[in-house]
């Protein structure tokens, strides 16, 4: 058979150090070496018994496998056994498994069969009679010295069957049933655990491998170790026998478990290691703690009002909970120089002993091209934190904050409104630390706190400014306006001073905003805007009121000239014209002028008084100003007492409507209707619509009123149809204001669902100047009227553009001469060619032309000349009541029964 010698031994790993206070650190590693020798099948091999138990037998599962079928499959267990003594450890081998099944053959120590055996050095073992083995001990050799022995070895003299008498004497039999074989296995030999045990004396009289490994000087201090220290008297102040204590030995942790046997005056105990746990246990309180201060930190972020001061208590509760040295936050901002981008240090909180670095210049206007922050710009805008010692820094980030002696930092951007608006810093200056992931998430979770408080602050900053200013020309509002008056009001009574307000509307504006829509509307207010502003001191206000009025206070003017020559500056700023995308636009202003203290002493009389004065402007022309006096107070309370009563017009039913028909000249028979809205007051009597009008579409009333028309004309119509009278359209006015309502056709829809009016006795007049202010608009909601069956006019056709392409785009099906080219028609007059194109244009379009203002007889002579079927005017008939419009109509349903006479012969 041929020999094969393995050494499977790790002399690092397979043997027991042995402890000597006295050696030289760098002297040769000794150690205690355990083996044992076999021979089988396959040869010979020696092997390290490194475990504190293995177990033998053919089976492939066992530690120590033996190639022989005179071998059980689990054949035998060796156990380790410890003293004491130092470093003083054995093996018992026992018969079979640990269930106390013997096996087959049985093994046999030093010729002599045993079912179990505390193996000493030299002993020689036969297993199932075949297989043979020696168990030796090396003491003390060093790695080389192992290695030469190994090399030497006689390995034939070792496994050769002659015994020593003295090996046969040392042959000791123990008996172990099943429970004893259990137990054994479980004994402290076998678990890594330490346990020790220690008399009264303070002798150790157990040492199991485990505290031999982990407390190699346990012997060796005996009661100066720290598991020994204390001991006795922990003992004697206690009145258990079952004690536990936590003992720290270099930079470990360990729970001690204590149960003093006084019976036999024994101490054991059992140690377990608990440094990962009370690393944990101090990783949580820490993070507790640092949760607890970010919520107090947002606490005051989120409930104090003063920002910087809720940020500097927030900094200070995290500083003191995480235990660093500083905590700072940078802000980005615009480099003063070069307007790059760069950042500088804004809050600070340092321990007492540390110093500040807030005022340091290095670390203000910092661009973020440096070679020290170019790596942090792209780390923090990708939301990544930067944490490291300062030692693991690049060189370039090295220099600095070696300057300001920190060792390790922790940085957390702060983003707000996905944008990266700067960061966190913390430093430690005492010690080398290395933040945790946990601890890194939470002072991300403060970044969030503070761009919470940042948004929050600026969310109220804008707030503020909104409810302050107008949204459109960002000027002071009516709001802040009135608060600086009352201000300047209080000044003025102190020092005895003058001041003005101004009221001012711009004149033509209407029109602009009508006829190019908001946007130029809009961008014209903008820029005049602006002019008033260069018009006046520091210290002065400008607001706008609303719509086109803009108000201007004057504070501590020494006469009433300042108050008029800042109005003439005023005005001539605005006569340069304004070019607003391709359109040059020209408008002018009309300002009235309040002193104090002659003209009101109070802001509600001075500002009453100051509108007074534009009214009074306006009535003499527009383009001027025109100082307050108290005789134009005569006719401004009237106004603003019919705008009150107007708006309860509606709910107390004073509105009514009148009618005037439009005929046909060539039958003289009525075709249509146009009803028209008048206001019977109840003291005034018929209030005139050029009035009342005007007051409702700057009130916004004309909405409400012109539904109450479209509704009460659809109702009336419908009520001459059944009674049945000729079948007639009825046209109805939409003033620009109600026709750009978004739900008109909604509301026209409904009306004339709930009045049962066939749509196509419904017509709708719109001027050209209301229908082109809004093309995408006006084309949306004239096509989907006219699905519906509703006929289109354009009222007052030829004062406005008058534009084929409108006329093109736009469906109309009637068209409205305006009554200003009838008034004055002649034959061969410019209004007669005029007339005379439109009728032309209007038949070529295959749209119905209708004259309005017709009121003699010659106009229709002239218009039936060049065609025009349709006309209305007071020829025929003023607009009358309902029930006079009753009888007209019935009257025209005679008329057009046979042999009865027309209406233009009657």
């Amino acid at each position: 058979m041929s020999e094969t010698f393995l050494y499977d031994i790790n002399p690092y790993t397979s043997a027991r150090r042995t402890y000597d206070p006295h050696s030289d650190q760098d002297s040769p590693l000794v150690l205690t070496r355990h083996l044992i020798l076999v021979e089988d099948m396959e040869g010979q091999r020696l092997l390290s018994l490194e475990s504190t138990s293995h177990s033998i037998g053919r089976d492939p599962t066992n530690s120590i496998v033996l190639k022989s079928k005179a071998v059980s499959r689990q054949h035998a267990l060796l156990l380790r056994v410890t003293s004491a003594a130092p470093n003083s450890y054995g093996f018992l081998i026992i018969d079979g498994n640990l269930q106390g099944k013997r096996s087959t053959n049985g093994i046999k120590v030093n010729g002599k069969k045993c079912p179990s055996h505390r193996l000493r050095h030299g002993d020689q073992l036969l297993f199932g009679n075949q297989v043979k083995a020696r168990y030796l001990v090396l003491q003390s050799l060093t790695d080389e010295e192992f290695l030469a022995y190994c090399q030497n070895i006689d390995y034939e003299e070792l496994l050769s069957e002659c015994s020593t008498p003295d090996l046969e004497s040392h042959v000791q039999e123990e008996n172990f049933d099943e429970a004893s074989l259990i137990r054994l296995a479980s004994f402290p030999e076998i678990i890594p655990s330490p346990m020790f045990e220690v008399n009264i004396n303070g002798e150790l009289t157990y040492l199991n491998p485990a505290a031999a490994q982990i407390f190699p000087d346990l012997l060796h201090r005996g009661m100066e170790h720290p598991m020994l220290d204390g001991l006795f008297m922990l003992i004697r102040q206690s009145n258990s026998n079952i004690l536990v204590r936590e003992v720290a030995v270099d930079f470990q942790m360990f729970e001690q478990s204590i149960h003093y046997i006084s019976e036999s005056d024994l101490i054991r105990c059992c140690v377990f290691d608990i440094t990962e746990r009370k690393h944990a246990e101090s990783e949580l309180r820490k993070r507790d703690l640092l949760l607890q201060s970010v919520a107090e930190a947002t606490t005051h972020l989120l409930a104090n009002v003063g920002y910087e001061s809720a940020i500097n208590e927030a900094l200070a509760t995290l500083g003191t909970a995480a235990r660093v040295d500083r905590i700072c936050i940078c802000t980005n901002h615009s480099h003063p120089s070069t307007g790059e981008i760069s950042n500088s240090m804004r809050f600070e909180w340092t321990k007492p002993s540390i110093p500040s670095l807030l005022r340091s210049p290095h670390r203000h206007n910092q661009p973020y091209t440096t070679s020290h922050f170019k790596r942090w710009y792209h780390l923090l805008t990708d939301e990544k934190a930067i944490s490291s010692l300062t030692k693991d820094l690049p060189e370039s980030e090295q220099s600095m904050f070696r300057a300001d002696g920190i060792l390790s930092t922790l940085v957390v951007p702060i983003i707000v409104t996905h944008q990266f608006w700067g960061f966190i810093e913390l430093h430690q200056c005492s010690i080398e630390y290395e933040w945790s992931p946990q601890e890194e998430s939470i002072v991300f979770t403060m970044a969030a706190s503070i761009s919470a408080a940042l948004q929050r602050q600026q969310t109220e900053e804008i707030i503020h400014h909104q409810a302050f200013h107008d949204a459109l020309t960002n000027l002071p509002n009516r709001i802040l306006f009135n608060d600086r008056l009352e201000l300047a009001l209080a000044s003025a009574r102190r020092s005895e001073q003058l001041l003005a307000v101004l009221f001012m509307d711009l004149d033509r504006f209407k029109t602009i905003n009508d006829t190019l829509g908001h946007s130029v509307g809009d961008a014209l207010l903008k820029d005049v805007a602006h002019r008033l502003e260069n018009c006046l001191r520091d210290g002065d206000t400008v607001a706008r009121w609303g719509g086109d009025e803009f108000t201007v206070l004057l504070p501590q003017i020494r006469d009433v000239e300042d108050a008029t020559n800042t109005a003439y500056r005023i005005l001539d700023a605005l006569k340069t014209p304004f070019q607003i995308s391709e359109h040059e636009l020209y408008i002018g202003a009309s300002i009235g002028i309040a002193l104090y203290p002659q003209d009101g002493k109070v802001t509600e009389t001075l500002l009453q008084n100051a509108d007074v004065a534009l009214y009074r402007c306006k009535e003499h022309g527009r383009g001027n100003c025109q100082l307050y006096a108290p005789a134009m107070n005569s006719t401004a309370p009237e106004l603003f007492a019919l705008e009150n009563q107007l708006r309860h017009a509606l709910e107390r039913d004073q509105f009514m409507l009148y009618y005037q028909p439009k005929i046909n000249i060539n039958t003289g028979n009525i075709v249509g209707l146009e009803a028209l809205v008048r206001w019977q007051h109840p003291e005034m009597g018929l209030v005139s619509p050029a009035t009342f009008i005007p007051l409702a579409e700057e009130t916004g009333l004309i909405v409400e009123i012109g539904e109450w028309v479209l509704r009460t004309a659809c109702k009336h119509t419908v009520q001459w149809h059944r009674a049945g009278l000729a079948p007639l359209s009825v046209a109805v006015n939409l003033s620009a204001r109600q026709f750009y309502q978004p739900d008109l056709v909604t509301t026209i829809g409904e009306v004339l669902s709930n009045t049962q009016l066939d749509p196509h006795y419904l017509e709708i007049e719109i001027t050209e100047s209301t229908a082109v202010k809004n093309m995408e608009f006006t084309l949306s909601v004239l096509h989907q009227l006219q699905d519906m069956g509703v006929h289109i006019a354009m009222d007052d056709f030829g004062t406005g553009y008058s534009s084929l392409n409108y006329l093109k785009k736009i469906p109309f099906n009637t068209l409205k001469i305006d009554q200003s080219f009838i008034c004055d028609l002649k034959p061969n007059s410019k209004d007669f060619e005029i007339i005379n194109a439109v009728i032309s244009l209007g038949q070529g379009l295959n749209l119905q032309v209708v004259a309005e203002g017709v009121d003699s007889e010659q106009q229709i002579e002239i218009l039936r000349e060049l065609n025009c079927e349709i006309v209305q005017g007071f020829f025929f008939s003023r607009p009358v009541t309902v029930e006079e419009t009753t009888l007209m109509l019935q009257k025209n349903w005679l008329q057009r029964q046979p042999q009865a006479p027309s209406l233009l012969q009657s």
